[in-house]
């Protein structure tokens, strides 16, 4: 079953600050370049952390389980995070993101007329040699190398040659080509970057050097927004890439409303986020 091999995208949360929210979606390779994204696993863990387990926050999300992902469309992936604790909160939260591709087959295994014909685009197998060569675990990154091998567990071997090591997303920034398939689609008119854009808004995300602050303090049960709302493969997703290993992270922390958060989170006194926090701490 050639253009059935499968391999593995995968959106994975870990754990960050006050709260673990783990959730792992899988792509996977299918006939004609499609792809299904499915629910592999689906755990959340949720841990207490502060004085007398008094501060926790919780990072929550939705999605809805579809049968295929062509390039081109977009599925829901939406985050916000929650109070899930007993007194008043602030929290941001960031992304992280990383990649790895496997090597395709770029001839046929016959000829045609003493020629090699074009290849079929499968993804190349690879013989394991377990002695010299190291397997990819997708829970792992730093196993994922090129020249790291991952197997689909019935013997099939794949080899990578493409990688992007884990790094911060950057909104409105720039991103590295192997990234750029995967268009992150935030809360519409509600994630700003720019102070002037905030005029007269409340219940809102503002980026700021790495991280996306909420506006207002979230009380006990109260959520955020949401924050991003979907995820795009995008059309012009390079063949070549095919099969790959995403991994998208969302991070979150969470602080009391004291003004302490400023030293904590190293936030510059000019800065738009201490403007929006400024009058909302208390010593």
């Amino acid at each position: 079953m050639n253009k059935g091999k499968k391999l593995l995208y995968v959106f994975y949360r870990s754990k960050i600050s006050f709260a673990l929210l783990s959730l792992l979606l899988s792509l996977l390779l299918v006939i004609g370049s499609t792809y299904a994204w499915y629910t592999d696993s689906d755990e959340r863990i949720n841990r207490m952390v502060g004085a007398e387990d008094k501060l926790a926050a919780e990072i929550k999300e939705d999605f809805n389980q579809v049968s295929g992902w062509a390039p081109g469309t977009t599925r829901e992936k939406k985050v916000r995070v929650t109070n899930t604790g007993k007194t008043p909160a602030i929290v941001r939260l960031s992304f992280t993101e990383a990649f790895v591709g496997f090597e395709v087959d770029k001839t046929d295994n016959h000829r045609d007329n003493a020629a090699l014909v074009n290849g079929n685009g499968n993804l190349k197998l690879h013989e394991f040699d377990e002695q010299t060569e190291k397997l990819i675990d997708v829970k792992d990154l730093s196993t994922w190398q090129i020249g790291n091998v991952y197997s689909t567990g019935d013997n099939t071997h794949y080899i990578a040659n493409a990688r992007e090591p884990e790094q911060s997303y950057e909104y409105n920034g720039n991103r590295a080509i192997l990234l750029e398939a995967f268009k992150l689609n935030f809360k519409t008119a509600k994630v700003f970057d720019k102070p002037a854009d905030t005029t007269g808004q409340t219940d809102y995300w503002y980026y700021e050097d790495g991280y996306f602050y909420y506006s207002e303090i979230l009380e006990p049960n109260e959520s955020t927004i949401d924050l991003l709302e979907s995820v795009t493969l995008t059309p012009k997703y390079a063949n070549q890439y095919e099969g790959a290993l995403y991994k998208l992270v969302p991070q979150m922390d969470a602080h009391d409303i004291t003004k302490v958060l400023i030293h904590d989170w190293s936030i510059e006194t000019t800065s738009h986020v201490y403007t929006m926090y400024q009058d909302k701490l208390v010593k």
